[in-house]
């Protein structure tokens, strides 16, 4: 009865006194509502009832929906004769719902646009408050402070006057006020401080400057009265010089006479034998290269055998594997098709169920609609999305655990793989179109394993948007590696095990930090029903340094200038193991070419180790990619681009300026060091991708300003000993070099000669006579040579015992005065060195015996090449080389500390 009485005031209400008096005219058993009527109005709001608040609004449209939902199936039944007064009430209750309707929607589209200004405001106002706590702000800072302060106020301001939000927004706008006033004051008083601190440093620089001007004219004063007490000295010294120097020409000049008779009929001698020793050279050498055609014949033979093998082998296995896949789809399609059938059963039981429940419904079924099936959430056993977390060569459950957190010693590897291998004009990571991979070996595999509760979903994998233009992902399929969108836009071919390879474009650098974040994710009619991610990082990028086992050295073909370098140097290198690859063509230097590097895969049951360099950017169309003999692990790519140098300072960013040490504390794959020589630093960009790879970084610089090629191969040495794991440091020392000499003349050979052959051919006396390069020598060791030693003790915590300073003496402009010992090549425990060409006692060099004294506690071998071709262009052996050597066995996660 309450229910008829709300339904009484409603059309009196609605309809005025002639519904009313309708109403009261019609008979008892008429006016009583029938029970569809009823529930069609049980839903009707309260006249009392005012919305206040957003959520309020969407309620009360929700029930004006309903309640215009419940009126037109009330309307759609035909009325009984005499009935017709309740279509007229219909018609008016529904256009009544229809207005509320609207005016609701009318407001709730007001207080969505007001709470969009209310929380826009309030992300400025937390900005300009973040900027207001930092440490120590300039007028700049609260510049920005009271720019997001206006910018939230105006925000504000936008909400209209009859939203919930208005009272509010005028309370905020006058705290904000307030909040815009002291950012504009502190933003003053900034500027204020900042002008006095301007003036006041302005002051200092006048007084300092000052200051230097009177000290810069007492010091010349000074130096004038010096100079002229100086030229005194040296006048009254020449004179007394030049009364020796004449008694002593003239006794050289009667040395020199007897000598030339001496020297002549030695060297009629030394014609004779050279001819000898060069016809039983021609000789052993003819028989040499046929004994190598020979074996280069049976090997081509083997060769092809191997190839033939392999083919067969290769084509065994293709239609094995086609056999398989065969069976697999067929397996698969029956597994379909059963599964359709099933599909199908459900399908019409379901329909069955539903005619059923349409043709006796009842009043439940009519207010509550029966929901959509739902799909369970995916779990770990049903959705696995993993690779090689644990680095253990498989993939399984149990890298489940830390798969979305990578570091450097744990999660999943991905390796560089340049499709272009540097022969096209833009880089791989550049070009949008993505093609097959070009080794799919090289791809870093990931499985997405799904349960049959996903066979009508849509999978999706996903990158984060820093790292999707560096990455590709490909899907292995019947048809091989198929490529997959990971924009989201396209899905994966299903399969309940999904292979996937990935790989990287580039490493990482300044601006990419390596990490990719893959999402995998199932949809079922636009819905997401089950997501998980993997974090992959790229394998960093590593030297090896000087005392890791050498594999190939690789040298120019100069023809007849070095062709007894190159003799020598296969005479010394071969017996260790290693090859000596020639190559032809006009790079002298190959050491400045390119710095050969690697990277490290975990497998099953090794490491993967692959052979990657980086190669120099100048004279691109000069320096083709210089290939190992294992080419096709050999990928080649570039940093940057060329550098507008000048002469001198292009020899910065030769890779003969860039080196590492051997492992040391603390660094367990070892730290590179560069030379550094002020106006020109080695490539800022190379060295911003060593900082990148987190490995062997930071690096070291070392002042190279003083030498000619401004390259730290030329000083800095390390030189494996006969212990494993131990190592010595060859550094170059100008002061041992002028101990040499004085000691030798000590001990009377100062007529001896020194740089034997070369164009500075001279006596150990003569080069002591020449005040100014010795001068010159002890004061590089001063400044130069010792301040470098320090630093290399404290950076890479070397001790005394450690290093060798190696006798060496330099040029004014910076070269190798005699051949530098110290720019070597260890091989497999023999070192090849420079023949220094110094004095010969007793028939023995020696310079190159003072070096074998240095190494002896080491246990080192030394073979001295004859370099005087690469000296007399100041360059020797190890620039002339390049080295390929043996990635460290051991991983480099392995070596490394827990999320190091």
């Amino acid at each position: 009865m309450r229910l008829v009485k709300y339904i009484a005031i409603a059309i009196i209400n609605g309809f005025g006194v002639v519904i009313g008096i309708i109403w009261v005219a019609v008979p008892t058993t008429v006016a009583q509502p029938s029970l569809n009527y009823q529930l069609a109005l049980s839903g009707r709001q309260s006249e009392g009832e005012t919305p206040q608040s957003l959520s309020e609004l969407y309620k009360l449209r929700d029930r004006l929906k309903v309640q215009l939902d419940n009126l037109a199936k009330t309307s759609d039944s035909a009325p009984f004769p005499g009935e017709l007064w309740k279509s007229a009430i219909n018609r008016q209750q529904s256009q009544t719902l229809t207005q509320q309707l609207q005016n609701v929607q009318s407001q709730i589209q007001i207080e969505e646009r007001a709470k969009y200004n209310w929380d826009d405001a309030a992300k400025l106002a937390a900005q300009a408050v973040v900027i207001g706590r930092t440490s120590n702000p300039s007028s700049a800072t609260w510049e920005e402070s009271q720019r997001l302060w206006e910018l939230a106020i105006n925000t504000l301001r936008l909400i209209p006057h009859d939203s919930f939000l208005a009272d509010r927004a005028i309370d905020k706008t006058i705290e904000y006020q307030g909040n815009l006033s002291v950012a504009t004051y502190e933003m003053q008083v900034a500027r204020s401080i900042e002008k006095i601190r301007a003036e006041e440093e302005e002051i200092r620089e006048r007084a300092r400057k000052e200051q230097e001007k009177k000290e810069i004219a007492r010091r010349e004063i000074e130096r004038k009265e010096q100079e002229k007490k100086e030229r005194a000295r040296k006048e009254l010294e020449r004179q007394e010089f030049e009364k020796q120097e004449l008694a002593r020409k003239e006794l050289e000049r009667q040395e020199l006479a007897r000598k030339e008779l001496e020297r002549q009929e030695f060297e009629k001698q030394e014609l004779a034998r050279k001819e000898l020793e060069r016809q039983e050279f021609q000789r052993q050498e003819l028989a040499r290269q046929e004994l190598e055609r020979q074996e280069l014949a049976r090997k081509e033979l083997e060769r092809q055998e191997l190839e033939r093998q392999e083919l067969a082998r290769q084509e065994l296995a293709r239609q094995e594997l086609a056999r398989q896949e065969l069976a697999r789809q067929e397996v698969e399609r029956q597994e379909l098709a059963r599964q359709e059938l099933a599909r199908q059963e459900l399908e019409r039981q379901e329909l069955e169920r539903n005619q059923q429940a349409t043709s006796q419904p009842t009043p439940e079924s009519t207010a509550t609609p029966t929901p959509a099936p739902v799909t369970p959430a995916a779990s770990p056993s049903n959705f696995l999305f993993v690779g090689d977390t644990n680095r253990d060569g498989q993939i399984n459950q149990q890298d489940e655990a830390g798969k979305e957190q990578w570091s450097l010693s744990k999660g999943a590897l991905i390796l560089f793989n340049d499709r272009n291998n540097d022969r096209g004009k833009i880089p791989t990571w550049k070009q949008t179109k993505v093609s097959a991979p070009r080794r799919a070996a090289m791809l870093s595999q990931v499985n997405l394993t799904l349960s049959e509760n996903f066979k009508t979903s849509q999978l999706f994998i996903t990158a984060d948007s820093i790292a999707s233009p560096h990455i590709s992902v490909f899907q292995k399929t019947g048809d091989g590696w198929q490529p997959v969108d990971i924009s989201g836009a396209k899905p994966l071919v299903f399969s309940t095990n999904i292979v996937l390879g990935v790989e990287a474009k580039q490493f990482a650098d300044r601006n990419w930090n390596g990490t990719v974040n893959l999402k995998a994710t199932a949809q079922n009619n636009g819905q997401e029903i089950a997501s998980t991610t993997i974090q992959m990082g790229v394998s960093p990028w590593m030297i090896a340094p000087n005392t890791a086992p050498v594999t190939e050295v690789q040298v120019s073909d100069r023809g007849s200038v070095n062709s007894e370098f190159i003799s020598q140097l296969k005479q010394a290198v071969e017996p260790t193991g290693a090859k000596v690859k020639i190559l032809q063509g006009d790079r002298t230097w190959m050491q400045d070419t390119q710095k050969n590097g690697y990277v490290q895969l975990p497998e099953k049951s090794e490491i993967r180790q692959f052979n990657v360099a980086i190669k120099s950017n100048s004279e691109p169309e000069k320096n083709p990619p210089l290939k190992s003999t294992q080419d096709r692990d050999l990928k080649v790519f570039k940093i940057g681009n060329p550098r507008s140098l000048d002469p001198v300072s292009q020899w910065s960013d030769g890779y003969g300026n860039l080196q590492v040490t051997p492992p040391i504390p603390g660094q367990p794959m070892g730290r590179v060091y560069y030379g550094n020589s002020g106006n020109a630093s080695f490539n800022p960009e190379v060295l911003d991708f060593i900082q990148a790879q987190r490995i062997q970084g930071p690096p070291v610089d070392i002042d190279t300003s003083w030498l000619l090629t401004r390259q730290v191969d030329e000083i800095i040495n390390f030189i494996p000993t006969q212990t494993p794991g131990q190592y010595v440091m060859a550094i170059a020392s100008p002061e041992a070099g002028v101990k040499l000499l004085e000691e030798l003349e000590g001990r009377g050979y100062g007529d001896v000669a020194i740089n034997r052959g070369l164009s500075t051919e001279t006596t150990v006396s003569a080069a002591l006579k020449n005040r100014a390069l010795i001068q010159h020598n002890l004061y590089l060791q001063n400044q130069k040579l010792n301040p470098i030693i320090e630093k290399l003790k404290r950076e890479f915590l070397l001790g005394d015992d450690q290093i060798i300073q190696v006798p060496v003496m330099f040029g004014y402009s910076g070269y190798a005065w005699w051949p530098n010992m110290v720019n070597s090549v260890p091989v497999n425990g023999k070192l090849l060195v420079s023949n220094p060409r110094g004095p010969m006692i007793d028939g023995v060099d020696y310079t190159q015996e003072r070096l074998r004294q240095l190494l002896l506690p080491a246990g080192v071998s030394v073979s001295f090449l004859d370099d005087r071709y690469y000296q007399e262009l100041k360059g020797n052996v190890q620039s002339a080389t390049n080295t390929v050597r043996k990635p460290e066995e051991r991983p480099f996660w392995q070596s490394l500390p827990n999320n190091y």
